[in-house]
């Protein structure tokens, strides 16, 4: 397995930042000063980076010489869509959906991988990314 660049791995570290600052918010709201509520920043800044996750997909397929490339782009496009298919049909709210959604996008972080799309250390990186992020909102949603 190739070696994940420090930089890649920092800056996916860094980006945990927002969603343990909602957890700590939801189990301590008296250290927070601001107006927005750690649920709205959660929701926000989820829903950000689970477009961006499409994005990275895309840009994977873009990328690809590989005869998988086609289904590459579906498979990009396809979690967005599911995620406000599943907001849009009442059965659960945004925040519920990305705690179920982060984890479902692993699979196709192991396709990308797999296939030669992705760097070899991807999945690795989106491991351990995704169980901190499932823990932050986890505690956002039933904290």
């Amino acid at each position: 397995s190739a070696v994940m660049p420090r930089v890649a791995l920092l800056l996916g570290l860094a980006g945990l930042i927002p969603f343990g600052y909602t957890a700590l918010v939801t189990l301590r709201p008296e250290l927070t000063y601001d107006e927005f509520g750690a649920r709205d920043v959660a929701l926000g800044y989820g829903f950000a980076i689970f477009c961006f996750m499409s994005g990275a997909f895309w840009g994977f397929a873009a990328k690809s010489a590989s005869r998988a490339a086609g289904l590459g782009y579906v498979l990009a496009v396809l979690p967005v869509l599911a995620l406000l298919g599943v907001v849009a049909s009442g059965y659960t709210t945004l925040l519920e959906a990305l705690l179920v959604g982060f984890p479902a996008l692993l699979p196709l972080d192991a396709f990308f991988t797999w296939r030669g799309m992705a760097p070899r250390w991807w999945l690795n990186l989106r491991l351990l990314l995704t169980a901190g992020v499932v823990i932050f909102l986890g505690v956002v949603t039933f904290g």
